[in-house]
């Protein structure tokens, strides 16, 4: 929907925007005019508060209160009145400065940036971690458990570890270790993915069909990708700090958003929603209710690996969030690690 708002009409929604921010109460004539607009007079500020309301950008609890921005306030505001501040120095150089203690690990990097997005919000944080297949394999290792299991050990070169047991025939270890060695010298320093397309193509070849010691190294190779796939790792920093807003004093709103934080998949739904596009998006009120939190808004961001999208991270929190501050956080955030990933 388009609004038609004078520059009057902006300031007075803005300035109530900005104190329902600060105090989470609703916001009355006489704070806007002592606070935000002393030229202004409460009846004058009170008009526009009521033409703001028919046009569904504000709303009044109840008749003796002030108004409290919609969520379709709430995006008029982001795309026609906030301008994104620019994130601080001092932040910056922060944030630098604790990512950089973590450069080696990429499950502490993005463990930190979970930590450092809640801490510096004040909000709840979810940073979905790189899909397995975005990394470049340094070695894949098999270890016989018995005669029906296998553990497959994948090192990528970002360091990160992962494994995971097959369930198949019996087979020796030493004939794990001729498999291992195969893959390993054929394979290395490429991605997951790439390792996956190539070792389909390479089951029908004729190497394959003539060497059975390849065949069946191809096969397990296969059976042990296929392993790793399911919902990404997640962290989460800061939900008590959701918990504790006083959005959840309704106990069924603190049920709904206990359980979105406690269903991975559910998260990795929402996140995957901003990697459609580049850049920052934020999402509001019934943008998230099909995920139970119509009270809540999200800003997010993918970050990217050779400019291929790998993951995503947000911040997540009541709707009156500190967007001139949570937006260029976020989109900070997602450089830094974007650049840490770059060569991983």
């Amino acid at each position: 929907m388009t609004y038609q708002l004078s520059e009057r009409d902006k300031s007075i929604l803005g300035a109530i925007i900005q104190e329902y921010v600060s105090t989470g109460e609703p916001v009355g004539s006489r704070i806007v005019s002592r606070k935000y607009m002393l030229a202004l007079s409460p009846a004058t500020i009170r008009n526009v508060m009521a033409d703001l309301e028919e046009m569904g950008l504000l709303y009044q609890p109840h008749i003796s209160a002030g108004r409290i921005p919609t969520p379709e306030g709430f995006r008029f505001y982001l795309t026609s009145i906030m301008e994104v501040k620019a994130l601080p120095r001092g932040e910056k150089s922060m944030i630098s400065r604790h990512m950089a203690k973590t450069l080696g690990d990429v499950k502490e990097t993005l463990r930190e940036a979970s930590c450092l997005l809640s801490q510096i919000s004040k909000n709840a944080s979810i940073v979905i971690l790189p899909k397995l297949e975005s990394f470049l394999l340094k070695r894949i290792d098999f270890v016989r458990m018995d005669e029906s299991r296998v553990l497959v050990i994948l090192v990528s070169k970002a360091g990160i570890v992962y494994n995971h047991i097959v369930h198949g025939e019996d087979i020796p270890q030493d004939l794990l270790l001729k498999y291992t060695n195969y893959l390993n010298q054929s394979y290395a320093d490429i991605s997951i993915q790439e390792m996956r397309d190539r070792l389909i193509k390479e089951m029908s070849s004729e190497k394959a069909q003539f060497d059975s010691l390849v065949k069946q190294a191809i096969n397990l190779g296969m059976t042990a990708l296929d392993g790793f796939e399911g919902t990404p790792d997640i962290y989460i920093q800061g939900k008590q700090s959701v918990f504790n807003s006083p959005e959840m004093a309704n106990l069924d709103r603190l049920k709904d958003i206990v359980s979105t934080f406690e269903d991975k998949g559910k998260i990795v739904r929402i996140l995957n929603r901003v990697l459609e596009d580049p850049g920052v998006k934020v999402m509001l009120g019934k943008e998230m209710e099909h995920f139970g939190m119509d009270d809540f808004s999200l800003v997010a961001s993918g970050y990217y690996r050779k400019q291929v999208p790998v993951g995503s991270l947000g911040v997540i929190g009541p709707i009156r969030m500190d967007y001139s501050r949570v937006i260029p956080l976020v989109g900070y955030m997602a450089k830094i690690l974007s650049d840490l990933l770059e060569d991983v």
